[in-house]
């Protein structure tokens, strides 16, 4: 099972989001393709260190990749970036998460992700659908008309139902290498709630 975290877009925290999916997710691999190599400089901070790997090239990537048919999970933070090498890692997966906050700009990255998913499909012969998650929003935000509006017209993205808001919680387990549910400062917070609620749905999405 490969489940990655993509968007083009940065500052939508797809590093922070990883870091607290591995402890509800138990991922057997974790790949962390961010040019700041930030899931490999956090898990040093770590008492139990996490497998995570840096792929430098396709071939590197596709060696791992090829690990799922073993029945391993890999999660994969993909860089806010666009490059072969994530496009291949998002065309392997078998979950895309899209994390998108509230703000203005938030659409321009959408459409252009979109158009990646677009080009994917064609490439590869399949239909590729990402699940957007709304993440980083503020706690009191429950509607997203705009980007809603999007999305029903979209093709290969359609919204999750979890939304994970802006929580100090989040800034205090990853200051420590951890996931919420990991932290004893976090494990009984509101964000370590809504992040296993995620872990359930996303859950729910692989059995289908």
């Amino acid at each position: 099972m490969i489940i990655s975290v993509a968007h083009q877009k940065g500052g939508v925290g797809k590093t922070t989001l990883t870091l607290s999916l591995q402890a509800v997710l138990n991922p057997d691999i974790i790949i962390d393709q961010d040019l700041h190599q930030s899931l490999i400089i956090l898990n040093q901070l770590r008492d139990e260190p996490l497998p995570v790997h840096r792929c430098e090239s396709r071939d590197q990537l596709i060696k791992l990749l090829k690990q799922s048919d073993q029945g391993k999970t890999i999660l994969i933070d993909c860089g806010g970036f666009d490059s072969d090498i994530n496009r291949l890692a998002v065309a392997a997966s078998d979950l895309v998460i899209v994390p998108a906050n509230d703000d203005v700009t938030e659409l321009i990255g959408l459409r252009h992700f979109n158009q990646v998913l677009t080009e994917l499909s064609a490439e590869m012969g399949q239909h590729i659908t990402a699940h957007v998650l709304f993440n980083r929003v503020h706690p009191n935000r429950k509607k997203f008309d705009d980007v809603d509006a999007f999305l029903s017209h979209s093709d290969h993205m359609r919204r999750l139902n979890s939304i994970i808001p802006t929580r100090k919680d989040f800034k205090t387990a990853t200051a420590m290498g951890l996931g919420v549910s990991e932290c004893k400062q976090t494990k009984y917070s509101d964000a370590c709630r809504e992040i296993k609620q995620l872990g359930d749905e996303i859950a729910q999405l692989l059995k289908r």
